[in-house]
């Protein structure tokens, strides 16, 4: 497989869940500007370079060969993670949020914390935060297997613009199937790490 086939799948997995859920949003007619849609973008390729950073520390210590095989098991184990986190689908409470911005992805509307009927202010974080955790993982692992880290940071957060601001313009014609959307970064993810692993 071509470099850059495996940086597209590695972008698409990393930031397609924002599609999904800007779906919901446009559904729920909750409010997010471009302006923070931006904001969140550029917050998920910060995210994927401060982790990328840390995994390039990392393979100072580590063999090539083995990093790039701990690199392929992290990307399974954390695709791994995002499915069980869709099958899970607990429910969020008013609180939770703030101390757990992973329950946003499963329910984005949570994101708008003060009931205003937009993302505002505070929440913008808290809904960017919650989007670019799987950086984090991602970055870390895209380290060890030698993905180049800021041309993907760069890819990263503007394809996380555009399947945001489209998620969001498209929200209720797209809203049955942005659910089932959430599957796919987790089955690329494990995809990907089969395939450096071969």
């Amino acid at each position: 497989m071509g470099i850059g086939m495996f940086i597209f799948l590695f972008v698409t997995a990393v930031s397609i869940d924002s599609f999904g859920i800007g779906c919901v949003l446009g559904l729920k007619k909750v409010g997010l500007t471009m302006k923070g849609v931006l904001l969140i973008a550029g917050l998920s390729g910060i995210m994927f370079l401060l982790s990328s950073f840390f995994g390039h520390l990392l393979v100072q210590f580590v063999a090539a060969d083995a990093a790039e095989r701990v690199g392929a098991l992290a990307l399974i184990g954390i695709g791994i993670y995002f499915l069980w986190q869709f099958f899970k689908k607990e429910k969020v409470s008013e609180r939770e949020p703030w101390l757990n911005p992973t329950k946003v992805l499963n329910d984005p509307v949570a994101a708008d914390v003060d009931r205003s009927g937009g993302i505002q202010g505070k929440e913008v974080w808290l809904l960017g935060a919650a989007l670019s955790l799987d950086t984090i993982g991602a970055g870390i692992s895209g380290a060890l297997i030698g993905i180049p880290t800021f041309f993907t940071a760069v890819m990263i957060a503007a394809s996380t613009f555009i399947m945001l601001a489209c998620g969001i313009l498209s929200g209720k014609k797209l809203s049955d199937k942005a659910e089932s959307l959430s599957i796919l970064p987790g089955v690329l993810l494990i995809i990907i790490g089969l395939i450096k692993l071969s």
